[in-house]
Parts: C-alpha cells; sequence; structure tokens
C-alpha cells in the first residue's frame, strides 16, 4: 500500500514538471491578473512572449496587464499582434474594440466591433462595447437597439441606461 501511495505522489510529481516554461509563465501573468498586479502580469506574460514570440494568450494577457497601467497604446499594440496572428479570434477583436472605444477612436472601436457581431451577433461583450459607442457619438436608436439585444440575451443592463438612449444624453457617468 505505501509503495502505491509513493507512486501516486511520483506521477503526480511528474505531470507537474511536464509543465513548460512558457505555461508556467502565462499561469503566473493569469495569477497576477486575477490579483491586479498589472507589473508583475505585465513581467510574466513578457517572459512568455521571450519564450514564445508572438504568441496570442501571452499578448492578450500582456495586453490586459497595460490597460490595468493604463498604457493603452501599448495595450493596443499587443492586441494588434494578437489579432494579426489569429484573425479569427473573435473575443480578441472585441477586446481591441473595447480598447479603442476607451482611447476615443470611436469610429475605428465600430468597425472591429460590427466585424465580431457580423459573425456573432449574440457576442455580448462586443453587443455592450458597440451599443456605448454608438451612445458616445450620441446615435442613441443604435445604441437604444444594442443595449435591449444585450438584455434579451441575459445581460443586466440597467434602466438608466436606456434611459440615457430615450433621453438622448451622452450617457456620461454610466458605469
Amino acid at each position: 500500500m505505501r509503495f502505491l501511495s509513493l507512486l501516486v505522489v511520483l506521477w503526480l510529481t511528474q505531470s507537474c514538471a511536464g509543465t513548460t516554461p512558457l505555461q508556467q509563465s502565462c499561469a503566473d501573468g493569469k495569477k497576477q491578473l486575477r490579483e491586479q498586479r498589472w507589473d508583475r502580469a505585465q513581467r510574466a506574460y513578457t517572459r512568455a512572449l521571450g519564450l514564445s514570440p508572438g504568441y496570442g494568450p501571452a499578448l492578450v494577457g500582456r495586453a490586459s496587464a497595460r490597460i490595468g497601467l493604463k498604457r493603452f497604446a501599448e495595450a493596443l499594440a499587443d492586441l494588434d499582434a494578437a489579432v494579426a496572428g489569429a484573425p479569427d479570434r473573435l473575443d480578441w477583436r472585441s477586446r481591441r474594440g473595447v480598447l479603442l472605444h476607451s482611447m476615443g477612436r470611436h469610429e475605428e472601436a465600430l468597425v472591429e466591433l460590427n466585424r465580431v457581431l457580423a459573425r456573432a451577433p449574440d457576442h455580448t461583450a462586443s453587443r455592450i462595447g458597440r451599443a456605448m459607442t454608438y451612445l458616445r457619438l450620441g446615435r442613441f436608436p443604435e445604441a437604444l437597439r444594442d443595449f435591449q439585444r444585450a438584455r434579451k440575451l441575459g445581460v443586466p443592463i440597467p434602466d438608466s441606461w436606456l434611459e440615457a438612449c430615450s433621453r438622448g444624453t451622452t450617457g456620461e457617468g454610466l458605469n
């Protein structure tokens, strides 16, 4: 019995030893992001990219860390590289669109979010991102339609957001 227990421990140790340095760096980056340790997350993902330049998940992770550090231009460069390497990754395109919105580049954000929604009409993050962009641009009927669609998809859209669209206000201070 003791021998069997020892073998189980050995197998578990060996399976953990099979984790690559790239996987370890990305796992560390994810942990640091969860704990909102932006500098540490950025370093972990930069380590991962040193091991595998152009690795999309590491680029997207580093972009998230850089957003936390308010280094938006660098985050956008990482997302651009990730999307260039995997143009069909809709979640990465959506993040890029939302970041463009946050940077005040609303027309570019719409182009990116429209790309995602053309292929996945129920992509909620893109739907909300596009609604917020329409709202910022004063395109209230479009914003209202997207918010209503998101609500039908189960997203808890506050009534105040719908009211902002109905009143024709830009929604300053929407959370």
